[in-house]
């Protein structure tokens, strides 16, 4: 384990002549202010540089697909040099307005069937369009009560293709207008005629029954983007359990112009999945996804899951001094090429996931989580500092003092941690390329201050 010590006790005069004449500005790789200069008296400021970090890519069974996991991503990214291609694929069904359903009169005749997706947000290029088609799916069991793997393309008919659509997200943001009335963003795909006619043909006893017949007639939609356009460079956010996401049939009959008759996504029978999957090969991460270097890797790649996340081991942290932790921190730094890692398209995590492990693969929130302060204590919010090349870069800190103390103390077992990038949706593709173990000044780094007892 290698260690830096300095002694602080010098080091209150200096910091308050330097930020007395120089003012407070963070800018620097590893950032000042863990205790206040009150404190440093006595105090020991340790880094430890000896972390061995590697990559890992694993499927992770805990990612919910289905059940309540309203919030879709879909899209194709093909231009990402760093973390390579990443597809996403939406399966959706809509229910009925109601049972014994009817199309209103007589002598129906269809204007347009449009299924509607509602619009969250993007990530990546918002200028670059895409395609995405709808297709018919085929899956067998198809339901509301399953939660289905992410790596798993559903069942759908390729010869059916419903309808197409090429769209931008610049051009997804603003509200539509439906006959006069304004709704909310919604990305919309105009579906065939023959299709629109043939659900004017069905019946209260056939597939208008009710859902379960309108399940077995239409079992759901597929929507698929373009994966083999080498401009795709972004992803869209949809909510399934939105009143925008919906199938709305346009029509006239022999007396009312402008009927609709809407099948909306029903949260309590409408069943729903992402099909999520990357492919590392030939980008920068690929040469360092479970190698399994017993040294560690030197650069982490970090998404948000699903993808790489980091093991991270800091040998013998349990046999530190018996001493008094004031402060720990463990500090990941982003590594970038400038303009040719496309950060300016594909951004870092707004937070990084820090996970203890226990025993094997189970993990852990660490303690510190739950100090005074909670959330905001324990850190892995993304900070912007200068890097020694005077680049702004992205930086995350946690706050381990506690965790550590127990280390020391040999209540809790020193296994290591699980870092990945962290999303408040199921799965996203946000990532960061950062300093792992002996990456010169840019490697992780626990630097600790302690007092003696």
């Amino acid at each position: 384990m290698k260690i830096n010590f300095r002694n602080l006790s010098f080091l209150a005069t200096y910091i308050t002549l330097l930020f007395g004449a120089a003012g407070c500005n963070k800018s620097t790789i590893l950032g000042g202010g863990l205790i206040p200069p009150g404190d440093l008296v006595n105090a020991q400021d340790t880094i430890i540089t000896d972390i061995v970090t590697n990559n890992i890519l694993r499927y992770d069974s805990s990612i919910l697909n289905g059940q309540n996991a309203y919030k879709k991503i879909l899209g194709s990214i093909n231009t990402d040099p760093v973390f390579g291609k990443t597809h996403a694929f939406v399966f959706m069904q809509v229910s009925l307005p109601s049972s014994n359903f009817t199309f209103e009169g007589s002598g129906q005749v269809l204007d347009s069937v449009v299924l509607s997706l509602s619009y969250s947000g993007y990530t990546g290029d918002s200028a670059t369009p895409q395609t995405f088609r709808v297709y018919r799916m085929n899956e067998p069991d198809f339901k509301i009560d399953s939660n289905y793997a992410y790596n798993r393309v559903l069942g759908y008919n390729k010869a059916e293709l419903l309808g197409t659509a090429t769209v931008s997200p610049i051009s997804l943001r603003d509200s539509v207008s439906i006959y006069g009335k304004k709704e909310a963003a919604q990305l919309r795909i105009k579906l065939s005629n023959a299709f629109g006619n043939e659900l004017l043909q069905q019946t209260t006893a056939g597939a208008f029954a009710n859902d379960s017949a309108f399940r077995a007639y239409l079992k759901g939609f597929a929507i698929i983007p373009d994966t083999l356009l080498g401009s795709n460079s972004n992803m869209v956010y949809l909510d399934m359990n939105s009143v925008n996401t919906k199938l709305s049939v346009f029509y006239k009959n022999s007396t009312t112009d402008s009927l609709i008759a809407t099948m909306s996504f029903n949260q309590y029978a409408s069943a729903h999945a992402n099909y999520f999957t990357r492919n590392y090969n030939g980008s920068q991460a690929a040469r360092f996804i479970n190698s399994n270097n017993a040294n560690g890797d030197s650069l982490l790649f970090l998404n948000a899951a699903p993808g790489l996340f980091a093991n991270i081991k800091i040998p013998n942290l349990e046999n530190f001094p018996n001493v008094l932790i004031n402060k720990a921190e463990l500090v990941i730094t982003e590594v970038t090429n400038g303009p040719a890692d496309r950060n300016d398209i594909f951004i870092p995590p707004t937070s990084l996931s820090l996970r203890q492990y226990t025993n094997g693969d189970t993990t852990k929130i660490p303690i510190d989580y739950y100090a005074s302060g909670g959330a905001s204590f324990f850190g892995g919010t993304r900070q912007v500092v200068t890097n020694f090349g005077g680049v702004m870069v992205s930086q995350y800190t946690f706050n381990l003092a506690n965790t550590v103390q127990r280390f020391i103390k040999k209540l809790d077992p020193n296994n290591g941690f699980r870092l990945e990038g962290y999303s408040p949706l199921y799965m996203d593709v946000n990532r960061v390329k950062a300093g792992g173990s002996k990456l010169s000044q840019y490697n992780i780094k626990l630097r600790i201050i302690y007092t003696k007892p």
